[in-house]
């Protein structure tokens, strides 16, 4: 009888894994995908005249602050469509049985986990680079009190303080989410995130143009994001579930909807913002116009895709050949994103209206309006600059992030009117202490050298003539509507 111990298999090491051809390619084209945005954007920031004379009483915080706060207001505008789209996916379009996702749909959820830590971490970034905007400073040299105050003092900081919340509590939830039920609170949660900045932002909640403007705002942001999300991630998640056709229809009535709201309310949009149908017409021929004309055009070639799509992919699709619709896709995704670039350049744009160089505008993360303007040469010491004009939409949700009263060393400079009541920020650029001390009493302040502040407008309307107790050379009008 042989005791002799059987002898294991020898254990060869297999070498690591080498990416194939594909992988290869992939990575080249989106990569050239992400360079062809970043040049979309630039692009027509460049056409829509963005970059502008630094105002009087600013800073130049540099290229780095005014190029970079773009690139990543974009990156935060993608990341927030992957996040809803990857949710849309997982809650509408294919979601599984008796309450419980999909294997493709619980994909889409934990992707959906990683687009929204990508949303917050570019929200918090755009806010910083708000920030350096906003007081014109560097990055290395903005005060952290300018950060506190911009976040809990304006409509702007807050706004930015509830996506932060919403998007890290998706982040955190959808990792763990397997119920359908789950992932439409995501995706409502999701949509929330979208639309919070443009029912925060602003000065008057209550006038008419403002809640037209943002309930405007807010469908077409959503409509737009769904659409592009919902396509993005049929062609991520779906395309080899064997129930692709099912998702593709469903998504197709959805389209539709989408298509149309977004091109409704853009129109709606533009009319707004620009103060009426005639000035939509006489934008024409200017650098803003052209970015109009381009996300027109853009969503005219994604409405004749889609006719595509209803008319020939998807019958292919559903024969068993979905070839057709992934390539179709493919480019509608693409043209989709160059659009969301060409909205991004749109907002860092100033109207033709109000193209004129500005005093203390500083566009913000999510801007789509005008810039206030200040034309006036600095006043000579001693006497009262007159009251800056300033139209409806001045220091709107839709329009810049303004300081509303800057101070240097020579003189005040106010940038606009402010609504009664509302807060008025106000960044003193010196390196004195100066105060905002008006002569009806109805304010006085105090802001210390190169601070960023708030305070409470009066509540009767009028102009509000102010000076500073520390040189009687410092004056200006604080106008109130």
């Amino acid at each position: 009888m042989s005791t002799t111990a059987p002898v294991a298999p020898l254990r060869t090491e297999q070498p690591p894994a080498v990416p194939g051809p594909r992988t290869g390619r992939r990575a080249v084209v989106w990569t050239a995908a992400a360079v062809a945005l970043v040049l979309v954007l630039l692009g027509g920031m460049a056409v829509g005249g963005a970059s502008e004379a630094v105002p009087d009483g600013l800073s130049d915080p540099g290229p780095l602050v005014d190029q970079g706060a773009s690139v990543v207001t974009l990156i935060g505008r993608i990341a927030s469509v992957g996040t809803i789209g990857a949710l849309l996916f997982a809650a509408v379009l294919l979601p599984g049985g008796a309450g419980t996702l999909a294997p493709s749909a619980r994909r889409a959820a934990r992707a959906a986990s990683v687009w929204a830590l990508a949303w917050a971490v570019a929200t918090a970034l755009g806010a910083f680079l708000t920030v350096c905007r906003l007081v014109g400073r560097t990055p290395t040299s903005v005060p952290l009190s300018a950060v506190r105050v911009f976040l809990l003092d304006t409509g702007a900081g807050q706004a930015v303080l509830i996506v932060l919340a919403l998007t890290l509590a998706v982040a955190a939830a959808a990792r763990r989410c397997a119920g359908v039920l789950g992932a439409w609170v995501l995706l409502l949660a999701a949509v929330a995130a979208l639309v919070v900045p443009a029912v925060l932002t602003g000065h008057s909640s209550t006038a008419d143009d403002h809640l037209l403007a943002v309930t405007t705002l807010a469908v077409h942001v959503a409509a737009a994001s769904l659409w592009i999300g919902g396509l993005g991630a049929l062609l991520v998640f779906g395309r080899r579930d064997e129930r692709l056709t099912t998702a593709v229809g469903r998504f197709s009535r959805l389209a539709l909807l989408c298509l149309l709201a977004t091109g409704i309310t853009g129109v709606v949009a533009a009319s707004v913002v620009l103060g009426g149908p005639a000035a939509v017409v006489d934008a024409v021929g200017t650098g803003y116009g052209w970015l109009l004309l381009g996300k027109t055009l853009g969503l005219v070639v994604l409405g004749v895709l889609g006719w595509q799509h209803r008319r020939r992919t998807v019958p292919q699709l559903a024969a068993g050949r979905p070839g057709a619709f992934r390539r179709l896709a493919v480019v509608e995704v693409f043209v989709m994103l160059a659009t969301v670039a060409l909205a991004v350049a749109l907002g860092s744009s100033p109207p033709p209206a109000a193209a004129a160089p500005t005093t203390a505008a500083v566009a913000g993360p999510a801007s789509t309006g005008p810039a206030t303007s200040d034309p006036a040469a600095p006043a000579p010491a001693g006497t009262t600059p007159p009251p800056k004009a300033g139209g409806p939409m001045a220091g709107h949700d839709h329009g810049p992030l303004t300081v509303g009263v800057l101070v240097d060393g020579t003189r005040f400079h106010v940038a606009h009117p402010v609504a009664a009541g509302s807060r008025v920020s106000v960044f003193n650029g010196s390196g004195q202490q100066v105060t905002l001390t008006a002569a009806d009493g109805s304010f006085d302040v105090t802001v210390p050298a190169g601070s960023l502040m708030t305070f409470r407008a009066p509540d009767q309307p009028g102009e509000h003539p102010f000076t500073s107790r520390h040189s009687a050379s410092y004056a200006d009008v604080l106008v109130v509507e």
